[in-house]
C-alpha cells in the first residue's frame, strides 16, 4: 500500500540519518497520515515533533535533515516543512500513477501479511437456546463476523464460535423446557400447568408447534429428558436460520453440557488447584480472581458438589487454548460488563497471559423513527427480533448501519435513513458507485474502449490521483482494523471511497476523455475502484450489485 512504501522510505532515510551519527539511536520510526489541509499535500509525518526529545534536538533541525536525505527520492514532487517541524510530501506523478496501474492489474487489493496465519478463535453473540435472535444481538453478529473477515484479510487463521448455554442444570434451560411443554399441551387442549417465571411470546409457542410437527403429539406426560433437549434443538435451529440470513455462520456451535460430560470442567478445576489458583471455604470452592484485578473472589464449585456457570466458562476457555488456538477474542453483549473481569481473571488463573484474550463489549443500539426512540414492539407486543428488522430493511442495510459506529459507544439507528433510497443512505450510495462502475464498463465496452493499465501514466488529474490514493488505503484502514478492531473504520472507507468515485465520475469522463489512451486508462482505474468497492462491502458483509 502506498502509505507503507512511504513509511518504509522516510524509515530508510532516519536509519541512514542515525548510521552517520546525526540522529539518536533512541529515536523512532514515522508514521504517514494526510495532512489536515489537503493543499498542503498528499501526505504528512509529524516525525520530527515526537521525537525530538529522544533525538536532543529540536523538530525543525529533525525535519531539515529529513528533507535534504529524502531530496533525491523520486517518489517526492516536493517535501516542504510546515509549523514548527510537520514534513509534508507531495508524490511525484510518475510514483502514483505506478500505484494506479498496481491497482488496475490487482485480483485483490485489500489482503495484508500481518497475522502470519496465527490462529485466533473469536466467540461472539452466544445467545441462550430459549429464544431468537433479537435486534440487541444483531449488533454483536455484525460486529464479530465482519472482524472475522477483517483479521482474514490481515492474514490471521480465523475460527467463529458460537457458545451454546445448554448445561443440563441450568434453571433457565429447565423452564424453558417446561414452558414449551406447556404451550404443547395447550395447543393440544389438555390440561397444562404453565411454570412460574417461565417464557411466553410467539417464539415459544412456535418452538411448540414445531415440536408438534417433528415428533407427534405423543409427548404431553414426558419428562425434562425430552422436552430441554427437544426445545434448545428446535430453537437452536431458528437461532442458526435467521443468523444465517445475516450472512453470519459459524464454524463451530460449542456446546457448554460437552463440556460437563467429557469431563473437561473437572479438569480445569485440576489445573486451577495444581496452580493454586483456587481455595476451599465453606465446603465451596473459589477462584482467586481478586489476585487479577476482579472485585471479588468467584464460587466455582457450590458446598453441594455442583459446579456454577464460571467453573464451566473456565472450562470453555481452556478449551479453546487446547484445541491450538493462539489468541482468544469473546464479544460480549452491553448486559455482561461484570463478566469481563472474572473471565480475565479465569484465564490467567489456567496460567495463560492475560494479553492472549481480548474481551470486547457492544453497547446498545437505540432506533430511531421520525426523530424519536421508536420502541420495536409489534402490534402483539412482542419486541421485534433481528429476522423482522431484516424482513423490512434487508441485511444489507442493517448490517451496514449495526457497523457505522465504533462498537464501544451507543449508537442510533435511523429507521428513516435506512428505509431511504438515495445517495442520503450510506449503504445505498456505496452500493450504488459500484453499480455506476459496472454500469460504465459495459457501455464503454460497446463503445470500443477496453480497460488499459499500461496508460495509467496518463492518470495525473487531481481527481484520479486522489482515487488512487483513496484505493490503496484500503489495505491500510484492514491493518489498522486488525489492530484495534475498529471494524466502523471500513464502513467509513466505504462511504469515503465512494464519494471520492463519484468525485472522478464527475470531473473525469471515460467516454469523453481527450484521447481513447487516456478513456482506457481511466477505465482501468475504474475497475480498481470497483475491486476495492467489493473487496470493501464484502468485508462488511454487504452485497455489490452489479445494477440498482
Amino acid at each position: 500500500m502506498i502509505r507503507s512504501d512511504l513509511k518504509e522510505r522516510v524509515d530508510k532515510a532516519i536509519e541512514a540519518l542515525k548510521s552517520r551519527g546525526a540522529l539518536s539511536e533512541t529515536a523512532g520510526s514515522a508514521e504517514i497520515a494526510e495532512p489536515r489541509d489537503a493543499s498542503h499535500g498528499d501526505f504528512a509525518t509529524s516525525y520530527a515533533l515526537e521525537n525530538t526529545k529522544a533525538a536532543g534536538i529540536p523538530p525543525r533541525q529533525i525535519a531539515e535533515l529529513l528533507q535534504q536525505e529524502l531530496q533525491s527520492d523520486n517518489a517526492f514532487a516536493a517535501i516542504d516543512i510546515a509549523g514548527p517541524g510537520f514534513l509534508n510530501f507531495r508524490l511525484a506523478d510518475a510514483y502514483l500513477t505506478e500505484w494506479a496501474a498496481k491497482a488496475a492489474t490487482a485480483k485483490g487489493i485489500r489482503n495484508v501479511d500481518l497475522g502470519g496465519g496465527k490462529k485466533v478463535l473469536i466467540e461472539f453473540v452466544s445467545v441462550n437456546p430459549n429464544g431468537p435472535i433479537h435486534l440487541g444481538h444483531g449488533r454483536g453478529a455484525a460486529f464479530g463476523d465482519s472482524l472475522a473477515r477483517c483479521l482474514t484479510a490481515a492474514g490471521f487463521e480465523v475460527s467463529r464460535e458460537f457458545y451454546v448455554n445448554d448445561g443440563v442444570n441450568s434453571l433457565q434451560m429447565q423452564l424453558f423446557g417446561e414452558s414449551v411443554k406447556a404451550l404443547y399441551r395447550n395447543s393440544l387442549g389438555m390440561a397444562f400447568e404453565f411454570p412460574e417465571e417461565g417464557y411466553k411470546g410467539e417464539s415459544v409457542e412456535e418452538v411448540a408447534q414445531m415440536i408438534r410437527d417433528k415428533f407427534g403429539d405423543n409427548h404431553a406426560d414426558d419428562g425434562l429428558e425430552f422436552w430441554q433437549p427437544a426445545a434448545e434443538e428446535l430453537m437452536i435451529e431458528r437461532q442458526r436460520e435467521d443468523l444465517a440470513r445475516f450472512g453470519v455462520v459459524f464454524d463451530k456451535w460449542f456446546s457448554e453440557q460437552s463440556l460437563h460430560n467429557d469431563g473437561k470442567v473437572d479438569s480445569a478445576i485440576a489445573v486451577l488447584r495444581k496452580q493454586g489458583t483456587i481455595y476451599e471455604q465453606d465446603d465451596a470452592l473459589f477462584l482467586k480472581s481478586t489476585a487479577y484485578g476482579d472485585d471479588r473472589d468467584r464460587c466455582v464449585v457450590r458446598n453441594n458438589g455442583k459446579p456454577t456457570y464460571i467453573a464451566s466458562d473456565i472450562a470453555y476457555h481452556k478449551n479453546k487454548f487446547d484445541r491450538g488456538y493462539e489468541n482468544l477474542i469473546d464479544i460480549f453483549g452491553p448486559d455482561h460488563h461484570g463478566y469481563v473481569e472474572r473471565t480475565y481473571a479465569g484465564v490467567q488463573a489456567l496460567g495463560y497471559g492475560r494479553d492472549r484474550l481480548k474481551i470486547i463489549i457492544t453497547q446498545m443500539v437505540r432506533f430511531i423513527k421520525d426523530g424519536k426512540p421508536a420502541p420495536m414492539r409489534k402490534r402483539n407486543g412482542e419486541y421485534y427480533r433481528l429476522s423482522d428488522l431484516i424482513d423490512e430493511l434487508g441485511s444489507d442495510v442493517v448490517r451496514f448501519f449495526y457497523l457505522m459506529r465504533s462498537q464501544d459507544t451507543h449508537m442510533d439507528f435511523d429507521l428513516d435513513l435506512a428505509l431511504e433510497h438515495s445517495d442520503k443512505n450510506p449503504v445505498f450510495y456505496a452500493q450504488y458507485a459500484h453499480a455506476r462502475i459496472c454500469s460504465l464498463i459495459k457501455k464503454a465496452a460497446a463503445e470500443g474502449f477496453a480497460a488499459d493499465a499500461s496508460k495509467c501514466n496518463l492518470l495525473i488529474h487531481p481527481a484520479e490521483r486522489e482515487l488512487t490514493k483513496k484505493i490503496w488505503d484500503l489495505p491500510y484502514n484492514v491493518e489498522k482494523t486488525a489492530g484495534d478492531y475498529g471494524v466502523h473504520r471500513i464502513a467509513t472507507y466505504a462511504t469515503e471511497l465512494a464519494r471520492q468515485y463519484h468525485h472522478f465520475y464527475d470531473k473525469c469522463s471515460v467516454l469523453k476523455a481527450e484521447s481513447k489512451d487516456l478513456g482506457n486508462a481511466r477505465l482501468a482505474l475504474c475497475g480498481a475502484a470497483a475491486l476495492a468497492l467489493r473487496e470493501t462491502l464484502d468485508l462488511l458483509g454487504v452485497s455489490a450489485p452489479e445494477e440498482m
